[in-house]
Formats: structure tokens, C-alpha cells, sequence
């Protein structure tokens, strides 16, 4: 074989690139060598597969590197390349692909410039291993037609001593794929003696579900000119451990033209088993990924638990993946399985499709368990005696544990052998499907409870108010586990007034929750004896301070019904604490905001808020609102009651509408929404009162 030095070509890299193949490559092994996009196909010249051999390394700089990659002619036994791929340039190499493999042409990414010398490394071995094989094969073809006479030679002897120093291994074998004769280094990988392998064919070194393949494979070399495709097969040495042979099989010719087969044998065990490790290790990341991206998405969690059994059985090539939850009483039950070609609903479960002993043993002892039981063999399970035969082969569950608490068990059946790591990846798994059942949980329990604390915030429903239609609207900023601190309230006292109130804490959270109901049940306390504004705030004022909260804005209003001061009209008192002002849509459809202002809440000790009153006739309406419609983002588009006044004024009422004040609401909040969108960060509480006319008030 050759002796020549690869060439590596750094064309237009960048200094720190040619800094790392420096390092990487030592002066013996490969000849570095600087060049521009220019001026590389001067190195390269010549007949492709006769050049001297290179690997060309296309730096981020070249501007058109696909082109330049089309003049090199990569050929598999000369020329190699490996180009880097930019934001820019990416997007035309993905051609080189469709025009090249991978053992000819790769790309990488800029991202991962350090990857390049390994890169250039790999590419580098491979010409050189090509080159060899090339070697080889011309060396027993020049043997054979030379006049060799097999018949009189064991062994190594026929291949002579080129072929028997070779570092690959050598074998040449009959019309019968019985092997003839052998290199020094097909003995070593193959264990071949001339007293127990001459003659014997090599299908039967390997195992015997791998022979009829690999007699096929040798046999369709036969009829090829070409050599035949490298195929990788496995064997077990007599030492009882793995081996991984690439097997490539060439018809050649002897002098008396007989065909015989020279078969080129590599043992790439360390090789196969590292592609392997890397695949599975990948497959393990991804497994996680998906995982964590199910537990951790919205929706129901059963759906989500489905997506992770799914997964699981796809991602470790499992018969069966299961989640179990726990009962009540501590016994566990399927929540999710997927089937190797389907999801199965929990309830769809067939009892000896399960294994109940097992999993309640790993619930118990909370432990991992893993069972590579081969098919067939006897073991008690779900419903079966202590002899029943189990039609799964391995079996491996891990406990699903999260803060301390059992939460259930992750299982895994499959009829194939599981290897050790499997309860690596299983205790990942495990480990986010319990953290996110837990977090469910403890949602839907927070859920819960914000939902109490939520509930006595509002009143239970709207009062019936006789001659006024009452209308109300309450969104809370947040996706149910926000507390507002907005709130309204609507009831009637004893000396048959009603009274409204609107009002809005400082804060959020469960903080203001308490403060809300504090106000809520003080103001209906006080007005049981008197509806007077300056009364009531004051007495809200005092529990206020003394509990020292944050403040509070509250409008409040106490109308006197229909006929309690003219016909068909209404009184109204409105006072307010620092809350925006009021809006009155007149009759005619005009609206404008009431002069109505006070001090907060909860402030100062002594403090005056003035009342403002108000006749309400039939079709008119007043609409209390919190700072929500005006400041629902913060500064930004930040809207004016007199803006409101006009979104009002604007909704048109119909005539003889049964439910005017309504529609007014609902007209509100759909504006709020529409204007603030996605920018919405506060609550939003509304309550609207209209005087119906007597016909109105009669339906």
C-alpha cells in the first residue's frame, strides 16, 4: 500500500480554525496546507482516484462554496471535503447531500467549528481505508492471474506476503463460500487455524439467523464487476463477547478463469458500539425532551400522560409503556399505556396485558425493578397463578416519586432483551412525569382555593330590583389562579333602598382577597342601620386602618326606587374614594362622567367625602367601573372617562330592550378586550343600573 501523507486543505479558514488543526493533527500524520478559494484547484489536479490524497476544508469565507466543491471532484478514494455552513450559505448546501455522501462530502455548521479537525479526521480515515481495500483487491487479483495454485496452498500461504501484512482482513473462498485461504490479520479477528478452517464455510462463524443473509450477501458479489456494498454483521467470539464484522466481497479471476470471492473483513466493534452508544444516548435526550415538553405543556393531564407513554414506547422500542396512579386506598391503577402501535385509554386495559405483582411490589418498596426474563418463562402475574407463562419478554418499572410522596410506578414491557441503561432513561422519565402529576395536582388544589377565596368576593347572584334592570361583568387578569382585587356588591337595606358599590383593593393575590371581603362585609354591616354615604365609607375608612392594609378605591351609590321622589324617577347618592368617575347615559343617548371624588380608603384618619345626587329617569343608566377600562395597560394608550362616556353614548338601546343595562356591560367589556388585547394587565369589574319605563318593569 501507499505511504503517501494526506493533504489537508484549509481554503480561506479562519485563523483560530487553522489554530485547532494544528493542534489536533500531528506533522507525521497529515500534511497541512493553506490555500484560497482560488487557488485550491491547483492541489487538486489530476485524474480523480489517481491524485495524491487530500481533504479540503471549506472555510466560512469562501463566498460560493457549492461551486467550489463541484470543481474539487471528491472522489472516494482521493478526495474528500467538508465545508462550513454559514446563515448565509446554509440554505444552498443542502444540495451537497443529493450530490454527495456523507463519506465524500459533509457540512458544519459555524456554530460548531470546533467539530471540524474530528470531521476532517473521519473523512481522512475513510480515503485511507478505501485506498487500502483498493490495494488489497488488486494485490489478490494480481496473485491469482500470476497462476497461483490453490490446491497445493493452506492458509495465509496462498495469499503471499504482501497480502498476509495487510491491516485488513483478507479471505479468499470457493464457488461454495468455503473459505480457501486467509491474511494474517482475517486469523486474528476470525480465529482461523488451517486445521479447524479450511474449507469451512464462513456463514458458519457467524450466528445462524445472520447466515442466510450473509450467504446472499456474498453470493450477489458473484454478479457485480464492482465490489459488493459494505455490510456490517455480528457474531459472538468463542470468548462469549460481541463482535462486529464490515464484511466486503469482490469477484476476482484466476489465471485459469475461475471466479473465486476475496472477501475484505473489518472488525468495527469499538466503532458500532460507540454509533451505538451515541444513538442511544441521543434517543435518551430526545425521550426527555419529549417528555418534559408533554408535562409541561397545557391541556388536560391525562392527555399529556398520554403523549409521555407514547414516547417512552416509541423512543426505547417498548411493547408497552405504562403510568399508574395511585387509588385512595394506595393501590395502583393504569392512567396512560401505549401499545408498540397505539395508545390505550385506561379503561380499555386487558388484565393480562398488565402486571399487577410487580407493580404493586415497586410501589411498596418504592424501588426500581428490572426483570429481562426471557419470553416464555414461568412468573406469576395479574390474575395468574405462581406457574402462569408471561407472553412478554423483559419487564422494568420505576417509582414515580416527587417531594417525598409516591405519586405511582412507570412500567415498561417488551419481548426483547432490555439493557442495563434502561433504568437510567427510566428514572429521568419518572422523575418529570412525578414532578408534573404533583405540580398538577397542587394546581388543581391552588385552583381550588383561589376559587373559594374568589367565591364570597361577589355576591352570589344580582338582587331583583323592581322598576331597574341590574347588570354586572367581573374578568379577572390571569387564567384562573389570580385573585382580582377589583370587586362589586348590589343588595337592598332595610328601609328599602338599594345600594351599589364598586370598589378596587391595592393588590393582588389571596393579600387582597382578605382585604376585599373585609370591605365588602363592613360596608353591607353599616348600611343595615344607615345608607348614608358619610356613615358607611367612614366605617370602612376606620376597618381599614385598622388592620393596617394597603388602600382601597370605592364608589358608592344609594338610589331610592321609582316614586320615591316623582313619578318614574329615581334618586340617586353617589359618593366616591378616589375611584374613576361614574358614567350617566341620559335618555336621549348622550353619556357624560359624574363629578363625583373623594379620598381613598384606608389613608387618612379623618377625611369628608362629598355626596352627589342625581335624578334617573326611565331609559337612563349609570355604569360603575373599575381602573381597568382606563388603565388596563399601564400608561401605555392610557383612555379617559370621557372616552368611555363615548363608547356609551354609542351603543345604541333598543326601544323596549328587556335588558338595557346589559347590554351596556357586555358592550364594555368587549371594548376593553379589543382595545388593550394581549397588553391587558389589571382586572376588569363593571356594574350597570337603568330605570325601566312602566312597561318595562311590568314584563
Amino acid at each position: 500500500m501507499s505511504g503517501e501523507r494526506t493533504r489537508i486543505l484549509l481554503v480561506d479558514v479562519l485563523p483560530e480554525t487553522a489554530e485547532d488543526f494544528e493542534v489536533a493533527f500531528d506533522t507525521k500524520e497529515a500534511e497541512l496546507v493553506p490555500v484560497t478559494a482560488t487557488s485550491v484547484l491547483e492541489h487538486t489536479g489530476g485524474t480523480p482516484g489517481e491524485r495524491p490524497p487530500a481533504v479540503v476544508v471549506v472555510g466560512r469565507r469562501v463566498t460560493a462554496p457549492v461551486g467550489l466543491v463541484h470543481a474539487l471532484r471528491p472522489h472516494p478514494a482521493d478526495l474528500a471535503a467538508v465545508v462550513v455552513a454559514t446563515s448565509v450559505t446554509d440554505s444552498r448546501l443542502t444540495t451537497l447531500p443529493i450530490l454527495f455522501s456523507a463519506d465524500l462530502v459533509r457540512r458544519v455548521q459555524d456554530v460548531r467549528a470546533d467539530r471540524l479537525p474530528e470531521t476532517a479526521r473521519e473523512l481522512m480515515d475513510g480515503i485511507s481505508r478505501r485506498r487500502a481495500e483498493a490495494v488489497v483487491r488488486a494485490a489478490a487479483q494480481r496473485q491469482l492471474v500470476a497462476g497461483t495454485v490453490m490446491s497445493r496452498q493452506l492458509g495465509e500461504r496462498l495469499l503471499g506476503e504482501f497480502l498476509t501484512q495487510a491491516p485488513i482482513g483478507a479471505l479468499m473462498l470457493d464457488d461454495d463460500g468455503a473459505v480457501l485461504a486467509w491474511n494474517h490479520r482475517a486469523a486474528e479477528i476470525l480465529e482461523l487455524d488451517d486445521h479447524n478452517s479450511l474449507r469451512r464455510p464462513l456463514a458458519g462463524l457467524f450466528p445462524p439467523d445472520t447466515r442466510a443473509a450473509l450467504r446472499q450477501h456474498l453470493a450477489a458479489a458473484r454478479g457485480e464487476s464492482s465490489p459488493g456494498p459494505d455490510v456490517v454483521f455480528e457474531r459472538t467470539r468463542p470468548d462469549g463477547t460481541g463482535q462486529a464484522l464490515r464484511i466486503a466481497p469482490q469477484k476476482v479471476t484466476d489465471s485459469e478463469g475461475r471466479e473465486r470471492v476475496l472477501v475484505l473483513a473489518e472488525d468495527v466493534t469499538d466503532r458500532l458500539y460507540a454509533q451505538r452508544k451515541l444513538a442511544e444516548r441521543t434517543g435518551h435526550a430526545l425521550l426527555s425532551a419529549e417528555v418534559a415538553a408533554a408535562m409541561t405543556a397545557p391541556g388536560p393531564l391525562a392527555e399529556r400522560l398520554h403523549r409521555c407513554v407514547r414516547a417512552t414506547a416509541d423512543r426505547l422500542g417498548a411493547d408497552r409503556a405504562c403510568i399508574w396512579t395511585l387509588k385512595p386506598s394506595g393501590e395502583p391503577e393504569p392512567a396512560a399505556c401505549a401499545d408498540a402501535d397505539r395508545t390505550t385509554g385506561a379503561g380499555d386495559l386487558h388484565p393480562e396485558h398488565v402486571d399487577t405483582s410487580l407493580v404493586e411490589r415497586i410501589a411498596a418498596e418504592r424501588r426500581p425493578h428490572l426483570d429481562i426474563t426471557p419470553p416464555g418463562s414461568p412468573r406469576a402475574g395479574a390474575g395468574a397463578g405462581a406457574g402462569a407463562v408471561r407472553s412478554r419478554g423483559s419487564f422494568a418499572g420505576y417509582p414515580l416519586v416527587s417531594g417525598g410522596e409516591l405519586i405511582g410506578v412507570l412500567t415498561l414491557n417488551t419481548r426483547l432483551a432490555l439493557p442495563g441503561s434502561t433504568l437510567s432513561i427510566l428514572e429521568s422519565v419518572a422523575d418529570q412525569v412525578a414532578v408534573g402529576i404533583r405540580q398538577d395536582r397542587l394546581l388543581r388544589r391552588l385552583r381550588a382555593t383561589t376559587q373559594a377565596l374568589e367565591h364570597p368576593l361577589l355576591p352570589p347572584r344580582l338582587p331583583e330590583l323592581p322598576g331597574f334592570d341590574l347588570a354586572a361583568r367581573y374578568h379577572p387578569f390571569g387564567s384562573g389562579l389570580h385573585i382580582g382585587g377589583d370587586f362589586y356588591d348590589a343588595f337592598t337595606t332595610p328601609d328599602g333602598r338599594h345600594v351599589l358599590a364598586l370598589g378596587d383593593v391595592c393588590g393582588k393575590g389571596p393579600g387582597a382577597a382578605a382585604i376585599t371581603g373585609l370591605v365588602r362585609h363592613t360596608l353591607w354591616a353599616a348600611a343595615q342601620h344607615t345608607t348614608d354615604p358619610e356613615h358607611v365609607l367612614g366605617l370602612v375608612n376606620n376597618a381599614l386602618r385598622r388592620q393596617n392594609t394597603p388602600f382601597c378605591t370605592l364608589v358608592y351609590a344609594v338610589i331610592d326606587p321609582p316614586g320615591g321622589s316623582s313619578e318614574g324617577t329615581a334618586r340617586v347618592r353617589l359618593a366616591s374614594a378616589g375611584h374613576p368617575a361614574p358614567l350617566l347615559r341620559r335618555a336621549d343617548g348622550t353619556a357624560v362622567p359624574l363629578d363625583v371624588r373623594g379620598p381613598l380608603l384606608g389613608v387618612l384618619e379623618e377625611m369628608h367625602h362629598p355626596v352627589t345626587e342625581v335624578d334617573m329617569r326611565p331609559g337612563e343608566t349609570l355604569v360603575l367601573y373599575t381602573d381597568g377600562f382606563t388603565e388596563g395597560a399601564g400608561a401605555a394608550d392610557r383612555r379617559e372617562p370621557e372616552d368611555l362616556a363615548a363608547l356609551v353614548a354609542g351603543h345604541p338601546v333598543p326601544a323596549g330592550a328587556e335588558r338595557p343595562a346589559d347590554g351596556v356591560v357586555a358592550a364594555l367589556l368587549e371594548d376593553a378586550h379589543a382595545w388593550w388585547g394581549e397588553r391587558l394587565r389589571d382586572d376588569l369589574a363593571v356594574l350597570a343600573l337603568t330605570v325601566l319605563d312602566g312597561a318595562a318593569a311590568a314584563r
